[in-house]
């Protein structure tokens, strides 16, 4: 048999050249009448069928030399024989070793159990001392008996160092592969060293322990070097529908053979951004301009019963473009981009995937379940997005053996919305599917990233794979208090934890502001790194310019490509879509794949109303309530009007007494100037939709779609509210009816649209100067305030967080508002007990002020513009309950005279 080693590793350096070394599992130190006898020893068989069963892992069988049962020295006459002594020698082991070994000498091991599964390699750990050992050292190792047939290795050991702590390991394949319990038998042999005399000891050398092991694995089962059968002429290779072109028994004998990696650009070989396929494919249909739909490919790689029972799974690599599928032995086990093959009428000949780019590479998992001892068929799939897609690519790069457990690699975290202020959902991502949950608890709890006995562990509620071949998660968060910091994780103890993240409750009612994000469309420009960028920086800028803003609000279109991770990866990557929790709305561009479901947790999704188109999109309404402000989102995809209305209804007539204000969000933009403003499919929502939305009640709609900012004039049922309306107002009252429709701008930057309708009867404000915008909406119970700031300077004229246009949005007939703020607190002075309150006039004109505490009232006369009033009030008590003060303002606001009141709660204080 092969040698794997046969020069020693010097001391020190445990690596072994010339194969991969075994993943270390578990060292067993096997001690004298641990077993009990067992059979002989059993070689592995031709047939698998034969075998013995094969454990669930093997772990190498380490024996420790010195704790042999047995040894020759009563039949030599002197003495420097076999002995353990007690001396500590360090060393891989840390222990004892076997010394004074000598030519003829034997040690054995009684009832050595090698387990189930057969072992085919015999590592030693050894010193041979190149002054005092003598010459040709080597041992051979039996099972039982001494006889050529119970021989299972012989073993040439070369020279370590001239000491005797400089050990080495070697390592040799067995003459035959073991199991079962066993009489382990050692015996060691040595020449005279020449020239020496009587005198010299000629030791054989010291031996630390014998390790056998199971038989190596491979570096990859499969590389891009390996040749593979294929059929490129667009045919259904089963004949009829089915897969049994995946299964090992097909014949594909009639199919081309040759090396990866595979592809086509229009018939060329070279597909740009430095992929060239090394074996064409056809590109189109014979006698037809249209591309080949499904291309497929078979391979067949062996995996011993030895090997099998080693293995937890193979980790493979594919590059592709643009869908992939992969079987083994007729059962998919992976698929990328390939949600469009489950309605396909045939999917041995199907167009699917998405338009890419560049190929891309994933990585995918074969559980050891789906192979078998033997040859194993591996087959792919690939398809052609459309029938005029410009390329085809494949190239499977590896097949890794993995001994343990894959940890789980997770991703795409994203903090959502609740139903409710009270709760927050998360989605993430893992590469393997293992339960995992998310872990809560308030951050003060949390020390130096150890969260406490106390924390919540909330299981997933939904999960399941992904159309990029990970599995996603959902959670809710209930129960939170408000005004409250929360740290958390996603994960579990058994598998690993995320890093740790963080989010804070707002108070659950009053004034609020939260931020409006038109169409990141990570992707669109061609550059996802210049698109990603400038998606971060808008996020950063706006939230370091409102830190408070309670949502993060996209009006749709989050990524370019519906089903590309590479751009939902960019989307997630602000931070603050971890700590804010973030509002999505499904734009034309994130529809057709799951991934828009699968990426985020919405509440009370009605996937019936607004429903997906087929199986492989994406769809569904929903809403939520936040403070003052009953939410409504609905997937304009779908123009299935009645299912929106009747889910608006539903929600309206359910909630619509719990809030002061009702705002609907879509992502296709009826009221805009842009690219999109006059096509057949928005001038049909245009026709079929504002007579709903002003029906229902609602006073604001947010939009995104034509990339260019336009705010509307009021509308009711699709006309004018007031045909005399003058464009650009400040302030606009809306009656029952009137609704304010707000188009925002791209926040990224991927891409502009130009205006084309300047003169549009329903728009009131225009604008687009090709910089990134947002808008921060600020709700108060009389006011919704628009304002749209530059996160991208235009020249000198419009630097960063310049104002783009802003408006006031009011009831009409509700009073003017004042605009003050007020903070209560309570506060210990010498033992007295006091609640403080401070009223800051944010107004340009003075204001009186009455300030009323459970303890007194104090009256404030002409607060100037930009100046506080303060009063402390001695409640003459030991302590104070939490409470509210309650503030009124009165101000002369023109000719009119304006009051407001307003409160603010305190703590306990005592």
């Amino acid at each position: 048999m092969l040698t794997i080693e046969a020069s020693p590793t010097p001391s020190g350096d445990l690596r072994r050249s010339g194969r991969r070394a075994v993943a270390v599992l578990v060292v067993l130190a096997l001690t004298v009448g641990a077993f009990a006898a067992r059979a002989l020893p059993v070689a592995a068989s031709d047939d698998p069928t034969n075998a013995p069963p094969a454990e669930i892992g093997v772990t190498p069988v380490r024996v420790e030399a010195e704790n042999y049962t047995g040894d020759n020295n009563g039949d030599v006459v002197d003495d420097r024989v076999m002995n353990t002594g007690v001396e500590r020698h360090g060393g891989a082991s840390g222990g004892s070793r076997v010394k004074n070994t000598f030519n003829g000498a034997e040690i054995w091991f009684d009832q050595v159990d090698l387990g189930t599964t057969p072992l085919s390699t015999l590592t030693l750990r050894y010193t041979v001392h190149e002054g005092r050992s003598g010459v040709n050292p080597s041992i051979d190792v039996f099972l039982d008996e001494k006889s050529d047939a119970t021989r299972v290795a012989t073993m040439d050991l070369g020279v370590t160092g001239s000491d005797w702590d400089s050990y080495g390991e070697t390592t040799v394949d067995l003459l035959q592969e073991v199991s079962g319990e066993h009489r382990l038998i050692v015996v060691m042999h040595v020449d005279p060293k020449p020239g020496q005399g009587a005198g010299y000891p000629n030791y054989v050398g010291n031996i630390d322990y014998l390790e056998l092991g199971p038989e190596p694995l491979p570096e990859s089962f499969l590389t891009t070097a390996d040749a593979w059968k294929y059929s490129d002429d667009g045919t259904d290779p089963s004949g009829d529908g089915s897969l049994s072109w995946t299964t090992a028994d097909f014949d594909d004998s009639a199919w081309a053979k040759a090396v990866g990696s595979f592809g086509s650009k229009r018939g060329g070989a070279e597909l740009g951004g430095g992929f060239v396929a090394n074996t064409l494919l056809q590109y189109t249909l014979d006698g037809s301009a249209s591309t080949v739909p499904t291309y497929h490919f078979r391979n067949e790689f062996a995996v011993s019963r030895a090997q099998l029972a080693q293995l937890e799974s193979l980790q493979g690599t594919i590059t592709y473009d643009d869908a992939v599928r992969i079987y083994v032995n007729g059962e998919k086990v992976a698929g990328f981009v390939d949600d469009r093959v489950d309605g396909a009428e045939n999917q041995n000949v199907t167009y699917a995937g998405a338009s890419n780019g560049d190929p891309r590479t994933s990585t995918f998992t074969i559980p050891a379940a789906a192979l078998e001892p033997g040859e194993n068929a591996v087959s792919v799939a690939l398809y052609q997005d459309r029938e005029t897609s410009s390329d085809i690519y494949l190239d499977l790069t590896s097949l890794v053996p993995a001994v343990e457990p894959a940890a789980p690699t997770i991703s795409d975290i994203a903090l959502h919305v609740g139903a409710t202020e009270a709760e927050r959902n998360l989605t993430w991502y893992s590469d393997v599917d293992v339960v995992q949950g998310a872990q809560l608890a308030k951050a003060t709890e949390v020390v130096d990233g150890e969260f406490p006995a106390s924390a919540s562990t909330v299981d997933a509620e939904k999960s399941g794979e992904t159309t990029s071949g990970e599995f996603f998660r959902d959670v809710t968060l209930s129960g939170l208090e408000e005004s409250t910091e929360y740290a958390y994780r996603v994960g579990s103890d058994e598998t690993g934890w995320s890093d740790i993240s963080t989010f804070r409750t707002q108070r659950f009612s009053g004034d609020f502001s939260f931020l409006l994000f038109g169409d990141p469309q990570v992707g669109a420009s061609g550059d996802l790194g210049r698109d990603e960028a400038g998606w971060i920086d808008t996020m950063n800028v706006a939230t370091q310019s409102y830190p408070d803003a309670e949502l993060l609000f996209s009006a749709g279109d989050q990524v370019e490509t519906a089903s590309s991770e590479a751009q939902y990866d960019a989307f997630l990557k602000p931070e603050q879509v971890r700590s804010i929790p973030l509002v999505v709305t499904n734009g034309n561009h994130d529809v057709g794949s799951k991934a828009y479901e699968q990426h985020f947790n919405v509440p009370n999704e009605d996937l019936e109303s607004g429903a997906a188109s087929n199986g492989t999109s994406s769809g569904g309404d929903y809403w939520f309530l936040y403070k003052d402000v009953l939410f409504v989102n609905i997937n304009s995809n779908s123009r299935d009007f009645a299912s929106h209305r009747a889910f608006m209804e539903q929600v309206v007539a359910e909630h619509g007494d719990e809030a002061r204000w009702k705002v609907l969000a879509f992502h296709h933009s009826i009221y805009s100037v842009a690219a999109h403003t006059d096509d057949s499919d928005i001038i049909d929502r245009r026709d079929s939709m504002p007579a709903d939305v002003s029906e229902l009640g609602f006073d604001m709609v947010l939009m995104g779609h034509d990339h260019s900012y336009t705010r509307s004039h009021l509308i009711d049922g699709g006309e004018l509210a007031d045909t005399t309306a003058v464009a650009g107002q400040e302030r606009v009252e809306a009656a029952d009816g009137d609704v304010l429709y707000i188009t925002a701008n791209s926040a990224s930057g991927s891409k502009y649209y130009d205006v084309r309708a300047p003169e549009a009867w329903f728009a009131s404000v225009i604008n687009q100067e090709k910089v990134r915008n947002y808008s921060a909406i600020e709700v108060t119970d009389e006011t919704l305030t628009v304002r749209t700031l530059r996160s991208q300077a235009n020249g000198t004229a419009g630097p960063v967080n310049s104002v783009v246009d802003e408006v006031v949005l009011a009831r009409a007939g509700a009073a003017t508002d004042l605009d003050v703020s007020v903070e209560a607190s309570t506060r210990v002075v010498a033992g007295k007990q006091y609640v403080s309150t401070v009223v800051t006039n944010n107004e340009d004109l003075p204001v009186d002020v009455v300030v009323e505490t459970p303890y007194g009232t104090k009256s404030f006369t002409a607060v100037q513009p930009g100046r506080s009033a303060s009063v402390s009030m001695n409640s003459r008590e030991t302590s104070i309950p939490a409470g509210e003060v309650t503030v009124t303002v009165t101000g002369q606001v023109g000719e009119e005279t304006v009051t407001r009141s307003q409160t603010a709660s305190y703590p306990a204080a005592g």
